[in-house]
């Protein structure tokens, strides 16, 4: 398994954000549109999106964001505090028959680059568009199933490659 920007790609299977635990949401991609478990739980087929959007996905701006990444991760080294768990984003969907936000956790350690985020956007675009599918990635994470997250620029390239393909 690896994350490319805000995709969380196995050899099985593509989720916005990290895949979802016993009792954490995510949001599955599929061929026939994407599914959704938590407290919002559902099911969209592509053909009825109008668009898919991740809202709220931490972005790696400024040094100020990044000093204060690494006090939390000090800081909850030494027992004094720091992140409670992964970010929260949203997945918001425009379907034919109304919206829906469905919460996610973020698949980032840190946070996402913000070339990342737009890039991923673009695919998701391609994707509601009906003119690239998650099966795509799927075969990207069977041929380069070794569980490693490639590094930041890989994952652009990788997402550009997408996004134009």
């Amino acid at each position: 398994m690896a994350m490319v920007g805000l995709f969380w790609v196995s050899e099985d299977a593509v989720h916005l954000g990290a895949p979802p635990g016993e009792s954490a949401p995510g949001v599955r991609l599929a061929t026939e549109g994407l599914d959704a478990v938590g407290p919002r739980p559902g099911t969209w087929k592509w053909a009825d999106l109008g668009s898919v959007t991740v809202v709220g996905a931490p972005v790696r701006t400024t040094p100020g964001r990044q000093l204060s990444m690494t006090l939390d991760v000090v800081l909850g080294a030494m027992g004094l505090g720091g992140p409670e768990g992964p970010a929260e984003m949203t997945v918001r969907v425009q379907a034919s028959d109304g919206a829906a936000d469905l919460l996610v956790h973020s698949a980032a350690a840190g946070a996402y680059t913000p070339g990342e985020v737009e890039l991923s956007h673009q695919v998701l675009d391609r994707f509601v568009a009906g003119t690239l599918g998650p099966a795509v990635l799927s075969a990207w994470g069977r041929a380069h199933g070794t569980g490693k997250t490639p590094r930041p620029a890989e994952r652009e390239a990788l997402l550009q490659q997408w996004a134009q393909s």
